[in-house]
């Protein structure tokens, strides 16, 4: 989990170990030192420790770069400040580099002892971990790009049979920066404490679930530097998601707060059909219109008393077409349309999606059977760029591109972006974390939600939500991120009180108006 700052910061910035050490190396060519960077991250490191976290004794684990060198300074911190510190050298200290051993230097003229740990010393790192509330982990930073070996694999090994709560410096030792995947042995951690900038590893799955807690801590980089890094992503934060609120005037009527058409379900589907106009619903949308196969109009308007529906010329239960006086009406008055959840992937369905995405010339949500029906047929969906936003899963992205799900999963960043500029559209790639690709290049990675969200139909309230929020006035990028964002905020906040394997579409639904007025406060 993404701890979530409470100032006026909008978004973090997700760095790649390269990013990092340019960011560095231009902070140092401003005339930062580089032991004034190591100092300032080692102080806010210890800061948070201290007033978090009030540890009594603490092994502090000191690697040989400069995450070493942060460390070094967390253990004077915390020394001075009363703490009983144990500081622990997996390196001599004639081998940490320049800038740790300025910093250990520091540490022993203060008057502590580091010990230098060997590998005949691993049992009485045992007995030290039974001794201590707390383990800091500052062996590897984002820096290591190969799997641990020899001592710092069996110190790894050792910190996590120790069941000591762990605190890791930028990363959990062991983790690679920059992507998700896992090279060999790392620290299990209750708590990461970035500096100053995300990196991959803190988001993409297995690797962030090694992360614990995440939160950022300052560095105190020159705002020149900070102003021009080049990100990987970036991932909002409370401030930003409450801006991207539409506004509610309050002499709005149902015509101020938009019109949604949401065309969805079939025989065996009309859940999917409900949990969309629900979303739509529950954003704030002034009309909802259900436009969906004649036979399943009695069902909704049973279930949806607060939409309006419209029934559909079908062929046992799957829309043929959508030739109706009252649609034509609903479609000119719309707002927004939202196709796909729960429609069917019958040939004929997919070509009276195809001439309907044609026509239309608002803002539209393409979801699930929606996006099957562009399956062979993915030009076509230049010809509404600008007005448009995906929200598929990997699996069916991967149909949509004849591409395998996995790749695309493993590769998710890259490929939000790749899609969303080369088609001219917001892409809302599904998944923990959601990679939502914009037309410019850039990724937001939402950071919000739990495995609650693996049920069928919550992905349904979720483009109900984006097209609600578009209806009220936002921005299709900012519905994205705000829907994608409050939709597992819901999952989160069902979760508190009861269990996530629980929840299913109707709860989350019934959550949302707690979140919502949760976000409107954070402005």
């Amino acid at each position: 989990m993404i701890g979530q700052g409470s100032g006026e910061t909008i978004e973090r910035l997700v760095l790649t170990s390269a990013g990092q050490r340019a960011l560095d190396e231009a902070a140092v060519a401003a005339g930062v030192p580089s032991a004034e960077l190591m100092e300032s991250a080692g102080r806010s490191a210890a800061d948070w420790i201290l007033e978090r976290l009030a540890p009594a004794r603490v092994a502090v684990l000191v690697g040989p770069g400069g995450n070493g060198g942060d460390g070094l300074v967390v253990a004077r911190r915390l020394a001075d400040a009363g703490v009983d510190v144990e500081t622990l050298l997996l390196q001599p200290g004639d081998r940490l580099g320049e800038t740790s051993s300025a910093m250990l230097d520091r540490l022993e003229r203060a008057g502590a002892r580091p010990l230098l740990l060997e590998t005949d010393g691993l049992a009485d790192l045992d007995a030290l971990f039974g001794a201590v509330d707390r383990v800091v982990d500052a062996i590897f930073g984002s820096g290591l790009s190969r799997p641990v070996g020899g001592l710092y694999r069996e110190v790894i090994g050792r910190v996590n049979a120790s069941n000591v709560p762990v605190v890791s410096l930028d990363l959990p030792s062991g983790l690679p920066s920059d992507h998700g995947k896992l090279l060999g042995p790392a620290v299990q951690a209750d708590v990461t404490l970035a500096m100053e900038f995300l990196k991959p590893a803190h988001l993409l799955f297995p690797a962030s679930g090694l992360c614990g807690n995440v939160a950022v801590v300052p560095v105190a980089y020159p705002r020149t530097v900070t102003s021009k890094v080049e990100s990987l992503a970036r991932v909002p934060e409370r401030m930003g998601i409450t801006r991207r609120l539409p506004r509610r005037r309050p002499d709005g009527h149902k015509g101020t707060f938009g019109r949604v058409l949401i065309v969805a379900g079939s025989v065996g589907m009309t859940g999917a059909a409900i949990f969309a106009c629900r979303g739509a619903l529950r954003a704030g949308a002034g009309l909802v219109h259900l436009a969906t196969p004649a036979s399943l109009n009695r069902i909704v308007e049973v279930a949806l008393p607060e939409a309006i529906t419209i029934p559909l010329p079908e062929d046992d239960g799957r829309l043929v077409s959508v030739d109706d006086p009252r649609f034509e009406e609903a479609l000119k008055a719309a707002d927004v349309l939202a196709v796909g959840p729960g429609l069917s992937r019958a040939t004929v369905t997919g070509r009276a999606v195809r001439a309907l995405i044609e026509r239309f010339e608002g803002p539209i949500v393409l979801d699930a059977d929606g996006l099957v029906a562009f399956q062979g047929h993915i030009e076509t969906l230049r010809r509404a760029a600008g007005r448009l936003i995906l929200t598929p899963h990997p699996g069916e992205l991967a149909r949509l591109l004849s591409e395998d799900p996995e790749r695309i999963d493993a590769d998710r960043i890259e490929t939000a972006r790749g899609f969303a500029r080369e088609h001219g559209l917001v892409l809302v790639l599904k998944g923990r974390p959601t990679a939502i690709g914009l037309p410019d290049g850039n990724v937001i990675l939402n950071p919000t939600g739990n495995s609650g969200l693996a049920t069928g139909g919550t992905g349904d309230v979720l483009t109900g939500l984006i097209a609600g929020f578009v209806a009220g006035g936002a921005p299709l990028a900012d519905a994205a991120v705000l829907s994608a964002y409050v939709h597992g905020l819901a999952a989160e906040a069902y979760a508190r009180d009861r269990s996530e394997r629980s929840m299913v579409p109707s709860d989350l639904t019934e959550v949302l108006p707690t979140v919502l007025r949760e976000v409107e406060t954070w402005g």
